[in-house]
């Protein structure tokens, strides 16, 4: 008999411990057959009704699965984070949990996880993100036919490349919603924030969703859906939105972008980008004395 304290929820948890894996299909279920003992459209139950109760054994004989491909592991933990598989399946993940094509990894607040894929790459997603490793395909000498397409959905991220990013027949994409980032060996960070205020996290379907970059190290390209492109190298700091993309010259990194370790790291590459400039500036101007020197000669 069904209690006016009672959820679904808890029931499932108590009578069903061992199948925590199963529990988002035991919950349909369960609705499917007791769907009197439900408010009508809804998982709150009704007090009053009786629950029928399902064979687990008869979801694990029903359930058709895909086949999962392993494309990495967690390195470190921090907090609570889950994985959504291609089977609908959550996993509580926990340091040594393998990572498959077509999860969606989900990090709490408070939560920060590192992922080493198969290629040698890493991931570091920050606290209250989703990502989904959407397609990853790892193949002899990298070729045309390896990629790694991420989807960063909500939050912010720092990615260092492997083997596919750093090839440069292999498809690598890691997309935004704002922008889509392509690059060839690199070492950089995102996040999806509220405008300009980085202590705030939004979804990349947020009206106010802006996306933040810095390259650590390499470069990185930026496109949007209608093809513009701007490249950022080291050093260097850019936004987007489904509108515009820019390099941000005289504008600082905002607070809550870059935890202390990738502040300092980004902070150290601009002598090294300021350096740069005036090595280019340098050349520029000693081509156009040798022009002007050749004018008079002639």
């Amino acid at each position: 008999m069904i209690t006016s304290d009672m959820t679904i929820d808890q029931i499932i948890r108590r009578v069903y411990p061992k199948d925590k894996d199963l529990w988002p299909q035991i919950k349909a279920k369960l609705i499917e057959t007791n769907p009197g003992s439900f408010v009508q459209y809804s998982d709150r139950l009704i007090p009053g009704s009786r629950l029928k109760l399902v064979d687990i054994r008869r979801i694990y004989d029903q359930e058709q699965l895909d086949p999962k491909i392993k494309v990495g592991y967690v390195a470190r933990l921090e907090g609570n984070a889950t994985a959504r598989d291609l089977n609908g399946r959550v996993q509580q993940l926990q340091i040594n949990s393998q990572i498959f094509e077509g999860d969606r990894i989900e990090t709490e607040l408070g939560a920060r996880i590192q992922i080493l894929m198969d290629d040698g790459a890493e991931v570091y997603l920050k606290e209250d993100s989703v990502l989904k490793i959407s397609e990853y395909v790892i193949t002899a000498g990298y070729n045309k036919e390896s990629s790694s397409i991420l989807d960063l959905l909500r939050g912010g991220l720092r990615k260092i490349t492997g083997a596919i990013g750093s090839s440069a027949l292999a498809n690598y994409q890691l997309q935004t919603g704002m922008a889509t980032i392509g690059i060839r060996g690199t070492d950089y960070v995102l996040k999806l924030c509220k405008q300009d205020d980085c202590t705030q996290t939004v979804s990349r379907n947020d009206p106010d969703a802006k996306l933040h970059a810095v390259v650590l190290e390499g470069a990185i390209t930026m496109t949007t859906d209608e093809e513009v492109q701007i490249l950022m190298a080291m050093g260097e700091y850019g936004t987007a939105t489904p509108e515009i993309l820019v390099v941000e010259e005289e504008t600082t990194v905002p607070v809550g972008f870059l935890n202390q370790q990738e502040a300092q790291q980004f902070n150290a590459t601009v002598p090294q980008k300021a350096e740069t400039q005036e090595e280019e500036s340098s050349n520029a101007w000693a081509w156009i004395v040798g022009v002007l020197l050749l004018a008079v000669g002639l």
